[in-house]
């Protein structure tokens, strides 16, 4: 019988064939070099680490589904250093296809059994996904326009809390994302106050001054971006993380993570403000609003009213600070009559619903972003998310995409108040429930609810308010959705 010595007893390089391998390897890796340049021969000498990756993913979905929460983060910003093969959202869809085949395997390796039914709300979702998806024979548009548009509005939100569902098995997992996520928010907001301080390297001066001048170099001052794709964009994100970690500083019990997230809070809070992003105010007051309205102590909720009445007065009636260009511009905001932006918004959308009664359904999925002259939307920007849903799904698809929102918003409530136990499941469903609010304020006056990467961490926000029973339940040694 053949006797297999220890391998810890023997050098791996003395088998011959093993010898054979890595030479040939580097043969062929100089080749490519040689022949094919540089990065045929990278992309070649990176394939034992692409499949250590694929074996590592395999074992840890959860891996995998932060390699795709860490893309759609950067991805974008990406672009404006060097061009990308493919588009990017096309690169985002290959990655959630390799998550989706990476839990399937994982799940057949394991012969693991998931034991809790998928939340009602997923239904909400699956629902409007359906809706869009059948809008392609939507006679007012087109099948290039559906193609473009459909990931990004309809088939994300569904895919993401599905990754998300499978992924957040416990209380643990969903904290440790938490924090991941308030990393990637400390470095996008240190990346603007670098900008602000430091100034822009040459790919963001080029863009600044070419796409984004129009939007980002205005009488006030400079819009800062960091490396989402707009200050739109970046300073809803920024709100949102505002909300969510500084809830979570309230209720945290570890006094280092506690600091942690008061420290992302605080820069990501400035990193909203120097973004010049009007609608996003909306986020923190909307936000903690709901914090104080789930907390149900009247006490809370008089201080509460109190101080928002403050704050607004402080922008709304008086001049204090407008030395400060931030703050002058985010005056403005509790202004609407001095704000020519939205005044110019409420006539476009005069114009858009004297046609808009006549498509029910909407001019068709697309149809916002790819107009020609003579087109119905030609020159009238929709710029708000909500605009969007109207313009391209009709008032159908629009009643469909709010109930989704209302939803999960009363439903958290309900959750909250009466079935949540544990105070710090609570507190966690409380501060994404809370940022989930916010950014629905914000989707009413910017066109951010489906942008990189805030839409994608939106999903997985609702996601984990729907599965915090599950995870109450987890953590109690009980494994059933009731």
């Amino acid at each position: 019988m053949l006797k297999l010595r220890p391998l810890n007893n023997i050098g791996i390089l003395n088998h011959m064939w093993l010898k054979t391998i890595v030479v040939g390897a580097c043969l062929l890796i100089a080749f490519l070099a040689v022949s094919g340049g540089l990065m045929p021969a990278l992309g070649f000498a990176l394939l034992p680490l692409l499949f250590c990756f694929l074996l590592i993913c395999i074992k840890y979905p959860y891996v995998s589904f932060l390699f795709l929460f860490t893309v759609c983060f950067f991805i974008m910003g990406v672009q404006r250093y060097t061009p990308l093969p493919i588009p990017s959202g096309l690169v985002v869809d290959m990655i959630i296809l390799f998550n989706f085949l990476v839990i399937t395997i994982n799940h057949i390796y394991r012969n693991y059994h998931p034991h809790f039914k998928l939340p009602f709300f997923f239904l909400i979702t699956v629902a409007w996904t359906v809706y869009c998806l059948v809008s392609v024979f939507n006679p007012a548009g087109t099948l290039e326009n559906w193609l473009v548009t459909i990931r990004s509005i309809a088939l994300h939100i569904s895919l993401f809390q599905f990754l998300s569902y499978y992924i957040f098995k416990s209380v643990g997992r969903v904290n440790h994302f938490l924090l991941f996520w308030a990393t990637l928010c400390l470095l996008a907001a240190l990346k603007a106050i670098g900008q602000k301080i430091i100034g822009f390297d040459t790919s963001e001066m080029i863009w600044l001054y070419t796409v984004g001048e129009s939007t980002h170099v205005i009488y006030s001052g400079i819009r800062y971006f960091s490396f989402f794709t707009d200050a739109a964009n970046f300073g809803c994100h920024m709100g949102l993380a505002t909300v969510v970690f500084s809830i979570l500083a309230l209720n945290e019990k570890s006094r280092s993570l506690k600091t942690y997230y008061i420290i992302v809070a605080i820069l990501t809070l400035y990193g909203m403000f120097i973004s010049g992003t009007r609608s996003a105010m909306a986020i923190p007051f909307v936000g903690f609003a709901f914090y104080i309205i789930s907390l149900r102590r009247w006490q809370f909720i008089l201080a509460g009213a109190v101080t928002f009445i403050t704050i607004f007065g402080f922008f709304a009636f008086t001049t204090i600070g407008n030395s400060n260009a931030d703050i002058r511009r985010m005056r403005t905001a509790f202004q609407f009559s001095k704000d020519a932006s939205y005044n110019i918004r409420q006539e476009n959308q005069a114009k858009m619903r004297e046609f808009m009664g006549d498509y029910p359904i909407g001019l068709g999925i697309g149809a916002a972003k790819h107009t020609v002259d003579g087109d119905l939307l030609y020159d009238l920007p929709t710029d708000t998310s909500f605009v969007f849903i109207w313009v391209e799904t009709g008032i159908i698809g629009l009643i469909i995409y709010l109930f989704l929102w209302l939803s999960c918003l009363v439903i958290s409530l309900y959750y909250i108040w009466k079935r949540l136990k544990d105070p710090m499941i609570r507190a966690l469903t409380s501060a994404a429930s809370a940022g989930i609010a916010g950014m629905m304020a914000a989707g009413y006056g910017n066109e951010v609810l489906h942008q990189f990467p805030t839409g994608q961490t939106v999903y997985i926000l609702m996601a984990i308010v729907m599965l915090s029973p599950y995870l109450e339940n987890r953590k109690n040694n009980e494994y059933t959705i009731r």
